[in-house]
């Protein structure tokens, strides 16, 4: 598995990839805008998981490894999880994390996914330039 450049993770988590890295900023970021973009349109902020971030880490990987930008394997991405339900949106070479979500702001999927009001947690990880938000209940 290549080196992941970013990935978003929790200070108490106890397992965490082999090529994982420590909290980042564009990581951390985005899940700030994401968690205040929900708090604006009068919704609960999301907590990251660790689970959810290694699910986003693996998917990031794949996709920067196939160098294409996918949602392939969100069901058994959903299945690993447990939960009801679970959202995920996809990105690649935004240079900040405000280019990012004003683009899923402006695709009309990606954007009732930012909202979905029944999610509570999520996972984001980046490996080179592909991004990966997946939140579930």
């Amino acid at each position: 598995m290549r080196k992941l450049l970013t990935a978003l993770l929790i200070a108490t988590a106890t397992t965490t990839p082999a090529s994982a890295q420590p909290i980042d900023g564009f990581g951390r970021h985005l899940a700030d805008l994401i968690n205040r973009y929900r708090e604006n349109h009068g919704l609960a902020p999301l907590t990251v998981t660790q689970d959810l971030v290694t699910i986003a880490a693996v998917h990031s990987t794949d996709m920067a490894v196939r160098r294409q930008l996918s949602h392939n394997g969100f069901n058994d991405r959903y299945n690993r999880t447990g939960s009801r339900i679970c959202v995920e949106n996809v990105g690649w070479n935004y240079p900040t994390a405000e280019a990012l979500l004003e683009g899923w702001r402006h695709s009309p999927d990606h954007h009732r996914n930012l909202l979905e009001p029944k999610v509570s947690r999520m996972g984001i990880a980046a490996d080179t330039r592909y991004v990966t938000f997946f939140a579930c209940l």
